[in-house]
């Protein structure tokens, strides 16, 4: 038998967890953050996203990698109050190299690796290997000669086999001084 007190409480809490349901929890408001395009939002599969300043001005931009299709870097525009996107499929744009679409990247970060103020960007790209050996290494991208680089196809790097060649899941960059 049930107390007048318990029967209360019960009677309470199912009337607030009835309350719960009457609104959506999630709104969508992709629309009011990118235009609703290809080039800025493209519909593919992304994973990992760092922050950092890609272009050298006073602002910070996203990247973001691109699973199975091109790495992003978004880019806050002012006169449209969205996200665009500056790695665009333009080989003359400085950003081109970021997109790096064989890369298949499953994470991304950014931090000062050579220690000369400005950060590098390394995306861990999976080609679609889950495990054991990869057959397209990683990227390491720093800005020089007025665009994106990639570190590690250098001579000096490939001979060296610098390159991460195993297959991973996560990367992430760590200033311990």
């Amino acid at each position: 038998m049930l107390g007048p007190g318990l029967l209360l409480l019960l009677v309470t809490l199912w009337h607030r967890s009835d309350g719960q349901n009457s609104a959506p929890m999630l709104q969508v408001v992709t629309q009011t953050v990118l235009p609703p395009d290809s080039v800025n939002n493209p519909t593919q599969l992304n994973y990992g996203m760092a922050v950092t300043n890609v272009d050298g001005g006073s602002d910070l931009e996203v990247v973001v990698a691109g699973y199975n299709g091109p790495n992003l870097v978004l880019k806050y525009d002012r006169t449209l109050s969205k996200l665009v996107n500056i790695a665009i499929d333009d080989r003359n744009s400085p950003y081109y190299a970021l997109r790096d679409t064989a890369g298949n990247a499953i994470g991304v970060t950014a931090c000062d690796v050579d220690g000369d103020g400005l950060e590098e960007i390394y995306f861990l790209n999976t080609n679609n290997a889950y495990s054991g050996r990869a057959t397209y290494s990683d990227k390491l991208f720093k800005f020089r000669n007025g665009r994106y680089e990639d570190l590690l196809s250098d001579e000096l790097n490939i001979g060296r086999g610098v390159a991460n060649q195993m297959a991973g899941r996560s990367v992430a960059c760590v200033d311990r001084k």
